[in-house]
């Protein structure tokens, strides 16, 4: 496997994961004298991280942290590699604890913190002792400048597909990362990325339920010229299938874009709609190109609507790291220069012109880029910023710290606030999308073979809804929260097929496992009845296609034990407004003029969704659009 830069990014899932530490140690534990700190020798510690329990094993001198070793942690791969990276010289350069978490992975830091105090205080020190305050050194005031045909301000998704391009255009390339490895909230993706894929879905059935789908969509009156060339695409399509009499999964780019567009609130701008259905397949193998895999099976992500997510195998470690570190790999190998714990905070305007950024290193130290044909900003949303939440909300109630985020802590909004001080203009920033399916709790992102309830044992709502619809349903209910009901059609042997180890979270008090229905009922105290309706509602919906709630995306019956649910609560999710781009993602000022040299790429943008973004269209937004940007930066 090619060498991978170390990544990072956050799992702000906001909660109280973090226990108290335990220790063990393989030396006998005896007084130390007043002169020395530690009794020599090798000690155990182990403490809660983000996943689960990090066991190090610290080895000391009577006075010294000599080695740390991580013995066995279960944090996800590349999310906390910065933490496993740095943290541990950081302690043996200060022989000290007091040593800073790693932005983005804050959970897993503190973890191994812990842990490695855990085995210090079983070597005999006291907490006083091991927690004495690191001396920061002053940064340096000199300015550092750096040169490039392209400078590109994130490095997720969006970001990394705009160097791969700008690289194959011949573009020399410096992307900077405030973080401290590269993925962006790419890196943190739980769906997969949508896109029309015939070839693939012939491989699945179509329900009669599915069918009524795709009518229901033709149904609705065309309101503009653009929706009205899909539709009568998408009729023409679905016409010559039904003559062929055909029974696969059908879809389309025409059917795409209408779902994309209609389920938007017919807000975003067709121009975009028709790029993103139209060169969303071709995306697929981009990646596949540059060397990530999919499982067999495409599924419907949580709000998809429809089944064209494809999922991405984990051999890079999460789901997300397929949708970026392909092209990170690529962009690395091809001469691109990344510059992380660098934070981009100005961009340089010389006669009206886009020519660098300027920003701060995580030590201090100020930067100056220039780009000699273009800046693209790729630096995504503002999910967690609350402040810009609670400026621009105006369809919650509430949006404020007491509402959790998906989002990594990095997400605030910083490309927005810097084209926004030279004159970009935004649109739809009032669209935030809250979704209720992420969190321990949740170990999948697909519908098919599961259903929602609320604490009574009653299902709501149509789980294969928009995600702002299945948000406002669950805010209705006792404690605004869920429980998520999957059988072994989801998860077999402990595992999902998209890889989660659910058994792993058993315990952890948001997901229990069960033999039988009645059992399950009992754990999650909700009355044994209302859940048995619920799964022979679910069954008998089905069967014949009518569900009372209006699904019509199902798998299988419902019933193969063991049985598991997971509780949780909508989040903040993505946010659909920001930088207007042209086709060619061009930023436009106030006065719908190109400003020259400034492109944006991403969940930066705005008019791509809409009102409501669809489930896996984010991924196919930051790799169509990301590449787009990188071809024209250099054009």
């Amino acid at each position: 496997m090619k060498k991978l830069l170390s990544i990072v990014l956050a799992v702000l899932m906001i909660f109280s994961l973090m226990t108290g530490c335990t220790s063990k140690t393989d030396a006998p534990k005896e007084p130390v004298s007043e002169d020395t700190m530690f009794k020599a020798g090798k000690y155990a510690g182990e403490a809660q991280g983000f996943g689960g329990t990090i066991k190090v094993e610290v080895e000391v001198s009577d006075s010294e942290i000599l080695k740390i070793n991580v013995l066995e942690h279960k944090e996800s791969a590349g999310i906390s590699d910065p933490a496993f990276d740095k943290i541990p010289s950081q302690i043996i350069e200060n022989q000290s604890v007091a040593v800073d978490t790693i932005s983005g992975c804050t959970f897993s830091s503190k973890g191994l913190i812990d842990a490695v105090k855990a085995a210090l205080i079983s070597a005999g020190a006291t907490e006083e002792e091991i927690s004495k305050a690191v001396e920061k050194k002053a940064a340096s005031t000199e300015v550092i400048k750096k040169e490039a045909d392209v400078v590109i301000i994130g490095s997720g998704g969006a970001g990394m597909s705009a160097a791969v391009e700008a690289i194959d255009a011949g573009a020399s390339v410096i992307v900077i990362d405030k973080q401290s490895s590269v993925g962006g909230n790419t890196l943190l993706a739980g769906s997969a990325l949508n896109a029309a894929d015939p070839e693939r879905q012939k491989e699945q059935t179509m329900s009669e339920a599915e069918l009524k789908t795709i009518e229901k969509i033709l149904a609705v009156e065309p309101v503009n010229d653009a929706m009205k060339v899909w539709h009568d695409t998408l009729e023409k399509e679905l016409n010559e299938y039904k003559a062929s009499g055909a029974t696969y999964l059908f879809d389309s780019p025409s059917f795409h874009k209408l779902q994309t567009y209609i389920d938007g609130d017919f807000v975003a701008e067709t121009e975009k709609v028709d790029i993103l259905g139209d060169n969303a397949p071709e995306a697929i193998k981009f990646l596949e190109g540059l060397g990530a895999k999919w499982i067999d099976q495409i599924q419907a992500a949580v709000g998809a609507t429809w089944k064209r997510s494809h999922t991405p195998t984990t051999d890079l470690g999460t789901k997300g790291a397929s949708f970026v570190l392909p092209q990170a790999n690529y962009a690395m190998e091809h001469g691109a220069e990344i510059m992380l714990d660098s934070k981009a905070e100005e961009l340089i305007m010389t006669d009206g012109r886009c020519t660098g950024v300027k920003g701060t290193t995580t030590e201090g130290q100020p930067f100056e880029i220039t780009a000699k044909k273009g800046v693209i900003i790729a630096t995504g949303g503002f999910g967690a910023n609350v402040e810009m939440r609670q400026k621009y909300n105006k369809h919650w109630a509430v949006l404020d710290e007491s509402v959790d985020t998906t989002n990594g802590p990095f997400a605030t909004g910083d490309g927005i606030v810097m084209a926004d001080a030279v004159g970009a203009n935004l649109v739809g920033m009032e669209w935030i999308q809250l979704i209720p399916t992420y969190g321990p709790g949740v170990f999948t992102p697909y519908i098919e073979n599961q259903f929602y309830i609320n604490k009574e044992g009653n299902r709501f709502v149509h789980e294969d809804g928009r995600r702002d619809e299945l948000s406002k349903a669950v805010l209705e209910q006792t404690d605004a929260q869920l429980y998520i009901i999957s059988d072994a059609n989801t998860i077999k042997d402990g595992m999902t097929t998209t890889g989660t180890n659910v058994d792993e979270r058993i315990g952890n008090g948001y997901v229990w496992k069960a033999d039988t229905i009645e059992e399950l009922a009992n754990m999650i105290n909700v009355p044994v009845e209302n859940l048995q309706a619920s799964v022979d509602e679910f069954n008998n919906s089905l069967r014949t296609g009518n569900d009372p709630f209006g699904r019509t995306v199902f798998d299988k019956e419902f019933g193969a034990a063991p049985f598991y649910a997971g509780l949780t609560y909508p989040m903040v999710h993505h946010t659909m407004g920001g930088i207007q781009v042209t086709t060619k993602c061009e930023v436009l000022d106030t006065e719908g003029n190109v400003i020259p040299g400034l492109f944006a790429a991403g969940e930066v943008t705005g008019g791509v969704h809409g009102a409501n973004r669809l489930g896996g269209n984010a991924i196919a937004d930051v790799v169509v659009f990301g590449r787009i940007a990188g071809q024209n930066v250099v054009k």
